[in-house]
């Protein structure tokens, strides 16, 4: 639900209104002729009054799937990280510093794609498989489209 504050209203009270839920909680502020809002992340203003935006999940869920096709692209093992994790807690590009040292049967985490619905936990989504000589393929066709713009078949 969102926040108000009726005018009239200071200079003060309108910059601490917005201090406290823009600054300082990340709400969106909208002013109209008699309130000043702060909605909630759900809300979007409707004929000057805060609404629940029906379409707010829809607009997560894309978001999700967008940031996760930044963060991994697919093969025929299923969807790889860009950026791996190793051990020792440092990272590294899975196709310019790993992929060189895969040979087939070697395995790889991979994950299936994950309900973009729900904020889910991406770990609950990965598998070990076995690389093969297809998924080497694969990247190296992948690497090839990040550099150029184009899959080597174009």
């Amino acid at each position: 639900m969102s926040y108000e504050l009726k005018k009239p209203y200071t200079d003060e009270q309108r910059a601490d209104f917005i201090v406290e839920y823009n600054h300082n909680k990340g709400l969106k502020i909208e002013e109209t002729e008699s309130f000043i809002f702060a909605l909630e992340y759900n809300e979007i203003m409707e004929n000057g009054v805060p609404v629940i935006d029906s379409k707010y999940e829809e607009k997560q869920a894309e978001i999700r799937k967008a940031e996760f096709e930044l963060a991994f692209f697919n093969t025929s093992l299923g969807w790889i990280r860009r950026s791996v994790t190793m051990k020792d807690g440092s990272t590294k590009s899975f196709l310019t510093d790993l992929l060189p040292q895969l040979i087939a049967g070697i395995p790889v985490l991979a994950y299936q794609l994950p309900d973009f619905t729900k904020d889910v936990n991406i770990v609950d989504y990965q598998q070990k498989v076995l690389v093969t000589n297809e998924f080497l393929q694969e990247c190296k066709n992948q690497l090839y489209a990040d550099f150029y713009g184009i899959s080597p078949t174009e």
